[in-house]
């Protein structure tokens, strides 16, 4: 019992040391540290608000250029596309005058191997 009446003695002694000491050192009275706690919140909240504003339109922004990139990607591939069937279409006719040529390039030369077998 008496261990316990110590101890309690002991914690009321030591809040009344600590709140006096706290009062004492507090460089602005109750009133203006209030006013000061008041004007950090509203500075804080405000803070918060920006930056959650801020997230927001980033977020926007991001949207918006994801949808450009998307669309812009889309039409150079369609481009592309168009470009190389243009592209195949043009060759398509030299490559068959190619082919003729080359195939009467070979004649030519049969002809050529039997002129100078038959010699």
């Amino acid at each position: 019992m008496t261990s316990t009446k110590s101890l309690f003695y002991g914690l009321l002694i030591g809040s009344v040391i600590g709140s006096v000491s706290v009062l004492l050192s507090t460089p602005s009275s109750g009133k203006d540290f209030r006013r000061t706690l008041k004007n950090n919140q509203r500075q804080l909240t405000e803070s918060l608000s920006q930056v959650v504003s801020d997230g927001k339109s980033l977020t926007e922004q991001v949207s918006k250029s994801t949808k450009q990139a998307v669309s812009v990607i889309t039409e150079i591939s369609t481009d592309v596309k168009h470009s190389f069937d243009h592209w195949k279409k043009e060759i398509d006719g030299n490559q068959k005058n190619i082919k003729k040529e080359l195939l009467e390039i070979e004649s030519a030369l049969e002809k050529l191997e039997k002129a100078v077998t038959t010699k």
